[in-house]
Parts: C-alpha cells; structure tokens; sequence
C-alpha cells in the first residue's frame, strides 16, 4: 500500500480542486510553530492582537456562495430576514413574547453604539448621527459594529454527515458575522429613539487551528488522491485507523495528528480566517422605548 503523510493533504485537495481548503492548509503547514490561544478562539482576546502570522484576511465572501449547495441556503435565508424588519425580529429586534424583551442582537448594536459614542445610557436616547462603516475590513467590522452570527457545520450531526466539499476542507464549521454598515440613529422619530439599518455586511470569522474540545476530532480518511468518510456509526463509534477502497488505503486524520506533526517537526502555525465582506441593502427600523433602555442597562450589565 502507498505511504501516505498529512502533509500530503494539500495536494490530495488539488487534486479535488479544494482551491480555498488547499491553500489555508499549505498556510498552516508553512508557518512557525504556534498554537492558538483559547481565548483568541473564542473571541474573548480580539484578533488584532494577532501578527501578520496569525491572521488570513482575504478569503473570498462570493466563494462561500459558488462552492457548496449546502452553505447558500442559508445565507440567502438570513439575508431574506433580515432584509426588512419592522421592530421585530430574534435577530436584530424586539421578541414576540408578552414582555417584548429585546433580542440579544440588539443588545449587542446598542452596546457597540454605546462605545461608538451615540448611545447615552443614563438620558435613556440616542444622538442624531449616521454612521457608514462600508468600507470597513471584517476585522473592523469586528470590533465596530458587529450585532449576531450564523453557525455553519457547527453539531455533531452536521460534522457528520455534511458534504465533504471545499469548504468544509477550508473551514469546517465556521460562524457567517453580521454587521450593521449603514447606520442612522434617531433621538426623536414620533416620540422614541430610532434605530435604522440601510444596510448589513456579512463576512466569515473561523480560527484555523486544532484545539479538541473533548474528544481527539475526526477529519477525514484521507489517500493522496481524496478523503473518505466512513459511516456514520462508525463515525461516531468504530474509527478504525484506515479504510481500504477500490484498492487504494485512506488513513485516518484527528486533530491530533496535526498537533503531533508540529512538536516532531516544529511547523505548523493557527491563526484567524476573516473573509471579505459581502454587502446587502436593509430596511431595519426599531424603536426604543424608555422601558427599552432599562431593560438594556439591566441585560447588558450582566454580560
């Protein structure tokens, strides 16, 4: 049976035409050893603390809709929602529950317009601006105006059974960000405090790295010419060490098998995946009530 190396992994996507999956990989295995910090991974330290190293910020939006049919769907039905709100909305507004508690995406943009400097928390409104962060980087839109995400592939059962596709190559499971980019606010439209949104960004924010959480993940039964998955019992239970199809041996690959390439070899560097920003026309309008505003002071503190 052929040798097979995970360092051969980047042309085996070649030869899958994984353009995107090949190329974040071939950064990986490229750079110096470092291991990304769990507090980085999971936004708690932001990203530009990072160097040039650790960071790939040009992975193209468009691609996300022309690679996978799984992927589209989803974005375009979040777009739909998100296209015209009128107060409500569990993304970006009011809930429809008896009290009309606010959304945790508003709470969110109320914060960033907080620090942004046109929320006045203790008058209870808002400053007549408008804000146009279009030009922005992903990674400004970040830390500027950032309000909810979608996760892709992010269950057990999507790992499982999603298509084995360049994406999936590239990022796995991964978060789509949304941003508001277009922002006008209000401190007086028909007697409250006004939010209007003309216009959201949405880009993808993923940590290329190899942290388990729990168990040593499974990537794939990879050959030099391809991957396999195995079923989906044995997915879950058997994971024996290779699979032999057709004549050729696929050996199995965890996230561990990366980090013990990089302590034998001292390669292999995490980092941070921004792609480019993905502009959409909105027309979001929400409202803010004193009540509003004391139920953002009590919410947002506890966060």
């Amino acid at each position: 049976m052929e040798n097979f190396k995970i360092s051969d992994i980047p042309a085996a996507m070649d030869h899958m035409q994984w353009t995107q999956g090949a190329r974040l990989m071939r950064k990986w295995f490229d750079g110096a050893p470092y291991e990304l910090p769990t507090d980085v991974k999971l936004g708690k330290v932001s990203a530009s603390t990072l160097g040039p190293a650790q960071l790939m910020t040009d992975l193209p939006f468009d691609w996300l809709l022309s690679s996978s049919v799984r992927v589209k769907p989803r974005i375009e039905d979040l777009v739909r929602q998100l296209s015209s709100v009128t107060e409500f909305s569990g993304t970006i507004g009011r809930l429809k529950t008896p009290l009309d508690q606010l959304s945790k995406g508003l709470i969110q943009l109320m914060t960033r317009l907080k620090r942004l400097g046109v929320l006045d928390e203790k008058r209870r409104t808002l400053r007549n601006d408008y804000l146009d962060f279009s030009h922005y980087s992903a990674l400004q839109l970040e830390e500027t105006s950032q309000f909810n995400w979608l996760a892709i592939g992010a269950s057990t059962w999507e790992k499982a059974i999603d298509e084995l596709d360049d994406i999936y190559g590239a990022l796995g499971s991964f978060i789509i960000k949304v941003a508001a980019t277009k922002i006008c606010t209000m401190a007086n439209d028909h007697g409250y405090a006004a939010i209007k949104i003309e216009e959201i960004g949405l880009y993808v924010r993923d940590t290329y790295d190899f942290l388990n959480a729990g168990d040593d993940q499974l990537l794939g039964y990879w050959s030099k010419y391809g991957v396999l998955r195995p079923g989906i019992i044995d997915y879950f239970f058997a994971k024996p060490n290779y699979i032999d199809v057709d004549g050729v041996r696929h050996f199995k690959v965890t996230n561990d098998s990366f980090n013990g390439y990089r302590k034998k070899w001292n390669k292999g560097g995490d980092f941070v995946v921004f792609s480019t920003i993905k502009h959409y026309p909105a027309s979001i309008i929400v409202h803010l009530s004193p009540l509003d505003f004391d139920e953002y002071s009590s919410r947002a503190a506890g966060l």
